[in-house]
């Protein structure tokens, strides 16, 4: 064999394992609050969509989900190099410790204030009337964001409200305000009615607008504050820049919610993708 061969056999051996890496993909720990392989329904939708974010970038990355509480979820966030969470509410507080993606993955309409079994209290309410003048007590989340202004109240006035954490603590919310153990829940209508639609109980529940809120609140992926999150984040802005992703997304918020919400963010998606909605 003769010397210019052996060479060339020896430096593509040395560029094989260079190779092999390149072709690694990148693997990435996902906090959810939920079971990611449920049958797709509005409460693991967004799970979907990573799902087929995962397809569209083709094996450059790998995801890997987690169970975890929403507190222990961004304490993994901040501990690990690796970590994404999603569907999440960009505040400024968490935009200085996690690296957001550019577009959203999923939009809802403004979180209502649900009731049960009161029908004293007005349509539209702001928080400070709901606690002062009807003194109600109200259950929230822990860990989860509500939205700037929501949030802001809820640090301010922490005795009025509720906190439940856990992977359940959600659905458990929801059963102890059936149960009245307090008066309110401040949640997305449509998932509320997803989680309880066939509940006899939900004939006495109202959705209430809180004064003082955005009309859309969108969810976006967060991940650490790593190299390798600034990898994953460039990544995930690629694919939900594509016309497949964005119309996966825009198609499914169609199914999940009726008029006149579902005009309301499907015209809030086109903005956040730049993009036209097509008629239907």
């Amino acid at each position: 064999m003769s010397k210019f061969v052996i060479g060339l056999l020896i430096g593509i051996l040395a560029i094989m394992p260079s190779l092999a890496m390149a072709k690694k993909p990148l693997k990435v720990q996902m906090m959810t609050d939920f079971a990611s392989q449920e049958n797709d329904d509005p409460f693991n939708i967004a799970t979907q969509f990573l799902l087929d974010i995962e397809k569209q970038l083709n094996g450059i990355i790998a995801l890997n989900f987690i169970p975890a509480s929403r507190l222990r979820e961004w304490q993994q966030l901040h501990a690990m190099k690796d970590v994404c969470l999603y569907n999440k509410v960009k505040t400024p507080d968490r935009l200085e410790n996690a690296l957001f993606s550019t577009s959203p993955i999923m939009a809802f309409p403004a979180n209502r204030l649900v009731v049960y079994k009161h029908p004293e209290l007005p349509e539209n309410i702001s928080l400070n009337d709901a606690v002062n003048k009807y003194n109600l007590t109200i259950g929230i989340a822990s860990g989860r964001s509500y939205g700037h202004e929501i949030d802001n109240y809820i640090t301010k006035h922490p005795k009025s409200f509720m906190s439940l954490g856990g992977t359940t603590g959600a659905y458990r919310l929801s059963q102890m305000l059936f149960q009245n153990k307090f008066d309110a829940v401040i949640e997305y209508r449509s998932v509320f009615t997803s989680r309880h639609g066939t509940d006899p109980s939900t004939e006495n529940i109202r959705y209430l607008s809180l004064d003082d809120t955005n009309q859309t609140v969108f969810g976006y992926i967060a991940c650490s504050q790593s190299e390798q999150g600034k990898q994953v984040i460039a990544l995930f802005d690629q694919a939900l820049q594509t016309p497949e992703i964005q119309k996966i997304i825009i198609s499914s918020h169609t199914k999940i919610f009726a008029p006149p919400e579902q005009a309301l963010i499907l015209h809030a998606l086109q903005d956040a993708f730049n993009v036209a909605i097509p008629a239907r």
